[in-house]
């Protein structure tokens, strides 16, 4: 409907209550040659926590062609304070990409595969689980 808005549900399988939460993320401010992007929103917490919701500020830039940077400020419900996630994104081709990614405690780097409306990424989540995450665009 809006490219500047997700909107979704989130299901956290970790979870002992295996909660379901929003999911949510506004990019009020589209990047331009001066200016980066400025996104606000809502997610579960940090990837491995049991619960808590996420509630965050991020500022990313495209430094070179292919590759961006990201800063953000995030609060915790899980953790009760405020962290600074913070990660470089590297698009390769039309189809491969990696995030680099910080949450503010742990370190996450992926690996990506897309094709028409799907997405395929490997993810080493506190670079000590691997995982596989398999998407679909509507």
């Amino acid at each position: 409907m809006n490219p500047d808005l997700q909107v979704g549900v989130e299901y956290n399988p970790l979870s002992p209550t295996a909660n379901l939460g929003p999911l949510l993320n506004w990019r009020i401010v589209r990047e331009s040659e001066r200016m980066p992007a400025i996104m606000v929103g809502t997610s579960s917490d940090r990837i491995g926590t049991p619960h808590g919701q996420s509630y965050y500020l991020t500022v990313s830039k495209t430094v070179a062609k292919g590759i961006g940077l990201y800063v953000g400020a995030s609060y915790s419900q899980f953790e009760h304070r405020m962290l600074i996630p913070c990660g470089a994104s590297f698009q390769f081709d039309d189809h491969w990409s990696s995030i680099m990614s910080f949450d503010g405690v742990n370190f996450h780097p992926t690996v990506s595969y897309s094709w028409d409306r799907y997405g395929v990424t490997f993810i080493y989540a506190n670079t000590k689980y691997p995982g596989l995450n398999f998407s679909v665009g509507f």
